[in-house]
């Protein structure tokens, strides 16, 4: 990849991929990308990755800074604030999955992430409120899939677990 390093930090809602991958990026001195900001909203678990790779990874490989508008979730359309991500040497991504068999071509370090059901979705709640439970009951069936097909625990070469 041109001597550059792609961190995929991938696993289910709550394992804390965000509080992790934001500390990494910092140590790294590298941007960080949240999926949150560009899945299509709670149906949309697939579209995060192919968004991620149009919007931020063809120009971030190519060595351009890249720029698109956070996905708002209230709104159910990308209108939120504007995300640059600068040209450089590293880039850090997190979300539930980040690390697709799709991104093995860009030879990345997958991060895998997890912890007990229960404690994931407690912490998913505590954050995003108790309203949510049912759309994350249907977010967490549509990620149990996708990382079975995918097999992305098993690709990982780091894996993290939450107790």
């Amino acid at each position: 990849m041109g001597g550059r390093r792609l961190i995929l930090v991938d696993g289910p809602a709550g394992a804390g991929k965000t509080t992790f991958a934001t500390g990494l990026a910092a140590g790294l001195g590298a941007p960080v990308i949240h999926l949150d900001d560009l899945y299509l909203g709670w149906s949309g678990l697939e579209t995060g990755f192919p968004r991620l790779v149009e919007l931020v990874l063809e120009p971030w490989l190519a060595g351009q800074p890249a720029a698109f508008e956070a996905f708002d979730w209230a709104a159910g359309a990308p209108t939120g604030p504007l995300i640059r991500v600068p040209a450089g040497q590293t880039l850090v991504v997190e979300g539930c999955a980040s690390a697709p068999r799709a991104a093995d071509r860009f030879e990345p370090l997958i991060v895998w992430m997890d912890g007990p059901r229960l404690g994931r979705h407690r912490a998913v709640l505590d954050r995003d409120g108790a309203d949510e439970a049912p759309l994350l009951a249907a977010w967490e069936q549509a990620t149990e899939t996708h990382f079975q097909r995918e097999s992305t625990s098993r690709r990982a070469a780091i894996r993290l677990v939450r107790r």
